[in-house]
């Protein structure tokens, strides 16, 4: 049976890689900053990165989608039942990365651990309460926060980009003070620092510069890296849970790697349809928005990650790069789509939910 797990565990991983590992990315992609294919490598290793340190700091986060739900001893056969877990949520999110809808992995095993305990154990063995207060509220407050955080932050920070944009520090090996096209300059022995626009400092010739353009794009990169290392964070442990009750002690390290892999490989052999969804199809964005949202939605899943609360980088990301095109211009948002979104997304926990109980009611 551990290697009927081990499988399961495997092709969830992928295809949580598939749906998710662009979440961080699309920014870039939509901006203009990177192709998809450099984007989607960019996600793979970041993903992988906050993965494996997961495997130290993720306890809560293992104990809440393994046992924390149900009531001590209260699940007979581990092996089938989170066998009918995995069964529920790949075949929600297989169907939703398929059609490019952006769903979430955390909703997806929510709604699968809820239908196989209704169906194994019974109402009475489900812990509600906990249900409500440890997957409920964190699930429906990120996107919400994502949205007003990146709607209230982007103006400051658009207007910090914009008063800096094609600006450029520039270092020469001799003096240029006195030159007019130079707006400011300091001079140490036989070196010039200068700040003046990236076009005057390139046509001057320095011998080393740094301009707002590079400083900026190096930063949303790093945003979008930061996503990706919270989002594999806070999705490895709640994958590898499903597993890890079932495993023996020297099989979890190898469950832990197994989902490393399999999620990086995901993204980058299928992610291609929700990253265009989220990058192109939602709303246009300028850089400052898409900065913001990249860092935002890092910010939120990595304290969450920490707090051991299970969150939604799915909603979050989408919650900020809507919470961005607002703040650029709300008639550019494409509602169509992102009602689109918010269907599947209500739609995620019952359908997989479904899923896992037909499967436990098979495997019976």
């Amino acid at each position: 049976m551990s290697v009927v797990l081990l499988t399961l565990l495997a092709l969830l991983a992928f295809a949580n890689g598939a749906n998710d590992n662009c979440k961080g990315v699309a920014t870039l992609v939509g901006y203009g900053a990177a192709s998809a294919r450099r984007a989607l490598l960019w996600a793979a290793v970041t993903t992988a990165a906050g993965a494996a340190v997961s495997f130290w700091f993720a306890g809560g986060l293992v104990r809440s989608f393994s046992t924390g739900l149900f009531s001590s001893g209260s699940i007979a056969d581990a092996s089938l039942f989170f066998a009918a877990v995995l069964f529920g949520a790949i075949g929600w999110i297989a169907l939703a990365t398929l059609t490019g809808l952006p769903v979430s992995t955390t909703h997806a095993i929510t709604g699968a651990l809820v239908g196989t305990g209704l169906v194994v154990l019974g109402n009475s063995d489900l812990k509600w309460g906990y249900l409500g207060s440890k997957f409920a509220m964190p699930l429906l407050l990120g996107p919400l926060l994502g949205l007003v955080i990146v709607y209230l932050a982007a103006w400051p920070i658009g207007y910090v980009v914009a008063r800096s944009a094609r600006r450029c520090v520039c270092l020469f090996d001799e003096p240029v003070i006195g030159r007019s096209r130079m707006a400011a300059a300091v001079a140490a022995d036989e070196l010039t620092v200068v700040v003046d626009s990236e076009s005057a400092c390139a046509a001057a010739g320095p011998a080393a510069a740094v301009s707002a353009t590079s400083v900026t794009n190096a930063a949303h990169w790093l945003s979008s890296g930061l996503v990706g290392f919270a989002r594999g964070w806070n999705d490895t442990p709640k994958i590898a849970a499903l597993a890890l009750v079932v495993l023996p002690a020297t099989q979890r390290t190898m469950a832990f790697a197994i989902v490393v892999m399999a999620m990086a490989l995901g993204g980058l052999i299928a992610g291609r349809r929700v990253l265009r969804t989220l990058a192109e199809k939602v709303t246009p964005l300028p850089l400052s928005q898409s900065l913001t949202a990249s860092f935002v939605t890092a910010a939120l899943v990595g304290l969450a990650s920490w707090n051991g609360l299970p969150v939604s980088t799915t909603h979050v990301a989408t919650g900020s790069i809507v919470g961005a095109g607002l703040s650029n211009d709300r008639t550019q948002v494409r509602w169509g789509k992102v009602t689109e979104i918010v269907l599947s997304w209500l739609v995620t926990v019952p359908v997989a939910g479904l899923l896992a109980a037909i499967a436990a009611i098979v495997l019976r």
